[in-house]
């Protein structure tokens, strides 16, 4: 419970880690490891649903700071920002994912968090971001600082919180802000820049809404043109926010 209670400030962190140790305790008590289970039966405070969508301003700042920063957290801040795509997702890019001829990224089923392979375009600006990201593996954007396992050469980066607290000292004027946040301000943007909101869940990878149930099944249209167009917008729109 130490362990747990060091995440009080990262709620959905604290919750996920509570019920991972308490089913592997119900386990060992099933197997007959241990007569009783140590984990008290209160459980932490559940995390509050989010709706935090950044201001111009704050966007403005946390991109400004992204893209002048040369960290792997800095860059990966940046496509976070520019594509919409999940943190986790994100982090483990490979170049292989990238064609830079059609300019997509492609996101395998294994990867994806919805189990969906994924290829969106990107524009101008993903295309500076990638060039800015140093070569340092052959396969992964962002490998991890240290091998985790001798019969694993390399582990992508996972090392979120003490980034995150570096970053944020940079900023200016931003109220408190997760990662996840850029992905919700991704889309709310798209909408003020009338993008339609298909084509939104298309760029997020949405599998709801207007691309769930029996549409899902018929409608096998990939509206890459319709997402190129959206992400030209989104470019012209964060090059005027930040210039």
């Amino acid at each position: 419970m130490r362990r747990i209670d060091k995440l009080s400030n990262r709620p959905s962190e604290q919750q996920h880690a509570y019920v991972i140790a308490r089913t592997f305790f119900r386990w060992a008590l099933d197997r007959n490891y241990l007569t009783s289970n140590p984990l008290p039966a209160r459980t932490p405070r559940r995390a509050v649903s989010r709706d935090r969508v950044l201001s111009d301003e704050e966007l403005k700042s946390v991109y400004t700071t992204a893209t002048e920063g040369t960290d792997f957290s800095s860059h990966i801040v940046t496509l976070l920002i520019l594509t919409g795509q999940r943190r986790g997702e994100t982090a483990a890019l490979q170049r292989p994912w990238i064609d830079t001829q059609e300019r997509t990224i492609t996101i395998p089923t294994d990867v994806a968090k919805n189990h969906t392979a994924h290829t969106f375009p990107y524009g101008d600006l993903v295309e500076v971001a990638l060039e800015c990201i140093p070569h340092t593996h052959e396969t992964y954007l962002f490998p991890a600082r240290r091998n985790r396992r001798k019969d694993n050469p390399a582990t992508v980066f996972n090392g979120w919180s003490k980034p995150k607290i570096d970053f944020d000292a940079k900023l200016e004027n931003v109220e408190p802000w997760t990662l996840h946040d850029l992905r919700r301000t991704f889309a709310t943007k798209h909408a003020e820049l009338g993008t339609p909101i298909h084509v939104t869940e298309k760029l997020l990878n949405h599998i709801s809404g207007s691309h769930s149930g029996v549409v899902a099944v018929y409608q096998r249209h990939t509206w890459l043109p319709e997402m190129r167009e959206a992400v030209e917008r989104y470019d012209t729109y964060l090059s005027e926010l930040v210039s």
